[in-house]
């Protein structure tokens, strides 16, 4: 006569359980997450995609100013006020980000990414930049990032040129307020062009969901450790083998 197979059974272990009930939603939320930030980042591609096949058109006509809009700003530079975004590597090369101010035709005005440029790694000096003379046109797409920049401090502007960390919208617009809520990346053959290869996103839509997969796996792992220590799969599964 056989052995019955030995029922399951379960002999809950509250220290594993503790664990289970704190940590699996946690990996669950973030797995979630990291797809919610994919379909973010595979949505500012397409838009960037849609929007860089229009042709440019007059900054100073438009009434929206949506990111990467291809566009062309007619006025001139003011080569005594701008700003060295400070802390900006390039492939492992210590810089600044040039942001400058550009007087429009009607008055109003428009910053300007120019694009990166080397520093002096002793910090003592600023890097002698050239300008264009008089009215110039540019050529580039918008661009006005979402994101809550970090600081350890709000800094306090002095003097022109300005070495910052990051531009605070809200300082901006008191200090100038004919400014336009948004920013010119410039093209690399545009006039005043610096270093221009700026990355679109810093992380894939494919890498995002390959963070999520992790996360799910790790998921699934603690619940799998979770059913090990609180039942008797094991055994049962050893005396069936035997």
């Amino acid at each position: 006569m056989s052995d019955r197979p030995e029922r399951l059974q379960w002999h809950l272990d509250w220290k594993s359980l503790l664990a289970t009930v704190l940590i699996l939603p946690v990996l669950v939320s973030l797995g979630f997450w990291q797809l919610s930030r994919a379909d973010e980042k595979q949505a500012l591609l397409d838009a960037a995609k849609a929007r860089r096949g229009q042709p440019a058109v007059d900054v100073a006509q438009l009434e929206a100013f949506p990111n990467y809009l291809p566009v062309y700003a007619d006025g001139e530079f003011d080569s005594e006020r701008y700003w060295l975004l400070d802390n900006r590597i390039r492939q492992g090369q210590f810089g600044y980000e040039i942001i400058a101010l550009f007087v429009l035709s009607d008055g109003r005005e428009l910053l300007v990414e120019r694009g990166w440029v080397a520093a002096d790694p002793s910090r003592q000096t600023l890097p002698v930049l050239d300008w264009p003379e008089g009215k110039v046109r540019l050529q580039g797409e918008l661009y006005r990032s979402t994101e809550k920049p970090f600081s350890l401090g709000e800094e306090v502007p002095q003097g022109w040129p300005r070495r910052q960390q990051w531009l605070q919208e809200e300082r901006l617009h008191e200090e100038f307020p004919a400014l336009l809520p948004t920013a010119l990346m410039l093209s690399e053959l545009s006039p005043a062009a610096l270093r221009t290869n700026r990355v679109l996103i810093n992380v894939s839509p494919q890498k995002h969901q390959g963070y999520a997969v992790q996360w799910f796996a790790m998921a699934a792992v603690l619940s799998v450790i979770f059913i090990i220590r609180n039942s008797n799969i094991l055994s049962r599964r050893k005396k069936r083998q035997d």
